[in-house]
């Protein structure tokens, strides 16, 4: 879609059925803020882009263009433009010539420094949450590995369930601000994790997940510290073997930015 062509305000050439599974898809983090009500339109529009983002909704390298953004989050170019500077601040977007907005990536030596950070972190959250996790945490748990064995697809529930087990697993720590750089730090290497990731991996961090939880439920809190450690860094071998492979170490954001046609800016999290 061409700027002269961009219609009026809220006007979108995407299917009914189309937004709802990109509502759906957004669920998992915009449900974690408070409603729309509740925050400025450049809050809510910069958390939609940051899921979007988060989520491989837009590319590395791809423009954010301002007018179809406005167009369908029903607004002025205003929030949009206060709601990209936040993303410009957090380094998620970069501003070009004539200012415009394209998305940054990360090169795989980023990547494979956020995983290992990771891998600290939360060996220090098994350590400090094992000892404290009770009878109704620990079936939960075991329910989680069971729902992950039904999963056929390194995809969105996957993520999920994965998610839900390291966040449960840890949340009797009480270390607030660990739990919370852990899930930024999941956040900003997980659409990159996604790619790289396949069956034969997903049944493995399915089996670590299961002998981490067996470690804990013996009282064998430095072993499941450990464990965990190499589970996380089992993601970064993962991740270092695609990308190396792929020819894709180096960054990708700033190529030639590619225009955001209508469909991908619908892409962005609907209300």
């Amino acid at each position: 879609m061409r700027r002269a062509e961009v219609e009026p305000m809220g006007m979108s050439s995407l299917s009914k059925k189309a937004l709802a599974m990109t509502a759906a898809r957004f669920a998992r983090v915009l449900d974690a803020h408070p409603p729309r009500a509740q925050r400025t339109t450049p809050d809510f529009i910069a958390d939609a882009l940051r899921v979007a983002i988060y989520d491989g909704q837009f590319k590395d390298g791809e423009e954010l263009n301002q007018v179809e953004l406005a167009s369908y989050f029903k607004v002025s170019r205003v929030p949009i433009r206060e709601a990209l500077r936040q993303l410009q601040a957090e380094n998620l977007v970069k501003s070009i010539a004539h200012r415009r907005a394209v998305v940054v990536g990360l090169d795989l030596e980023e990547m494979l420094e956020l995983i290992e950070i990771r891998a600290v972190l939360e060996g220090f959250l098994v350590a400090k949450a094992g000892p404290r996790l009770d009878a109704i945490a620990l079936q939960r748990l075991n329910d989680l590995c069971d729902e992950a064995d039904r999963i056929r697809d390194y995809g969105y529930n996957w993520v999920l369930k994965n998610w839900e087990f390291h966040r449960t697993l840890y949340q009797p720590s009480d270390s607030k601000a660990a739990i919370a750089m852990v899930e930024h730090l999941n956040l900003r290497v997980e659409r990159y994790v996604r790619r790289s990731g396949d069956i034969k991996r997903l049944r493995r961090a399915a089996a670590e997940h299961r002998r981490i939880l067996r470690d804990i439920e013996r009282g064998d809190f430095t072993t499941a510290c450990s464990r965990m450690q190499q589970h996380i860094l089992q993601t970064r071998e993962q991740v270092r073997r695609h990308y190396a492979t792929a020819g894709s170490g180096r960054r990708t954001a700033l190529p030639k930015p590619r225009r955001a046609d209508g469909g991908k800016v619908a892409r962005a999290a609907r209300t």
